[in-house]
């Protein structure tokens, strides 16, 4: 994730395809993912993923990271710490969830990043926050919960606990962000997260747990080349461009998409379908996403709210 300014500037049709690109791009890095996970390992994955990402990052920000100090450089590799932690829950989760359902829940951490915000850092959330994290939490029940006769999905759980991850890193982000180079912030962090997975690697591989053969072939070139290279590090470049020339009411209708995108996606690769009651439960999880950020209930109620912090995603 990369932290991003935000202004009040208007949206020209470049800043629009950006995000419009962007939302598409993570609206497919579900499925794109899934595929990847049927054949290779989820440490295997995220080492070869983060390792391409970490080495984009760090030739096209070598100059800002020499003159990294080491307070920056801490606060990369904490942001590094909860980016991998949410990326570890993730790809496990995703491992036993339908990719649809991983793109509506992953949402969630735009409205638990408040909540977080408040917890970490004393940045106390809105009304509109809590009344879209409720809402949010109740489509999740209906999207995840079991009925009768069902265990809960421990995917379901996995990809719950990466938003949380997310969410945390966000606010974490937000507080840096501050003081700090971005750009040195966000390859620090993508190198750490290229470090742990790597460890994580090596030491199923000495333990004899890493059994899968991974193999890399003509597909997962490229499935690997556009999760690395677009998803992650030109992603990052393009959302930090599009978000500082529009508002974060106007960004968020965009990232909307992203959930939408998962599930024509996952249909059309995979065959997945929501039932009745999930379609209901995504559907809430996406307008608590849009009470928070669009701050519906204070423009109904006529108080101006607290200024949001800014809104990122990662997957």
């Amino acid at each position: 994730m990369n932290n991003t300014t935000l202004n009040s500037q208007p949206a020209g049709w470049q800043s629009d395809a950006a995000l419009i690109a962007l939302a598409l791009m993570w609206g497919t890095s579900h499925v794109i993912t899934k595929s990847i996970l049927a054949m290779h390992s989820p440490a295997f994955y995220t080492s070869a993923r983060f390792g391409i990402a970490a080495l984009c990052f760090g030739l096209a920000f070598a100059g800002h990271l020499r003159r990294a100090n080491l307070r920056q450089v801490k606060q990369g590799a904490l942001l590094g710490v909860l980016s991998f932690t949410g990326i570890a829950f993730y790809v496990l989760g995703l491992s036993f969830t339908q990719a649809s359902k991983a793109g509506f829940i992953t949402g969630l951490y735009l409205v638990f990043t408040p909540l977080l915000g408040f917890v970490l850092f004393r940045s106390k959330p809105t009304r509109d926050h809590l009344a879209g994290l409720i809402i949010a939490i109740a489509g999740f029940s209906l999207l995840s919960f079991p009925r009768g006769g069902e265990t809960i999905n421990l995917g379901d759980v996995l990809v719950l606990a990466a938003a949380l991850a997310w969410a945390a890193h966000i606010a974490a982000t937000s507080a840096f962000a501050t003081g700090g180079d971005v750009r040195t912030l966000a390859a620090v962090q993508v190198m750490t997260v290229a470090a742990l997975a790597l460890t994580v690697l090596f030491s199923l591989n000495a333990l004899g747990m890493e059994t899968r053969p991974n193999p890399i072939d003509g597909q997962f070139m490229w499935q690997i080349a556009y999760m690395a290279v677009m998803v992650t590090f030109v992603a990052a470049l393009v959302q930090t461009w599009a978000q500082g020339r529009v508002n974060p009411t106007h960004a968020v209708l965009f990232y909307a998409l992203e959930p939408a995108t998962a599930a024509v996606f996952a249909y059309l690769s995979f065959g997945e379908k929501l039932t009745l009651r999930g379609g209901i439960g995504a559907g809430l999880i996406v307008a608590g996403v849009m009470i928070s950020r669009l701050r519906l209930t204070s423009r109904l109620t006529g108080h101006e709210p607290i200024k949001s912090v800014p809104l990122e995603a990662d997957c």
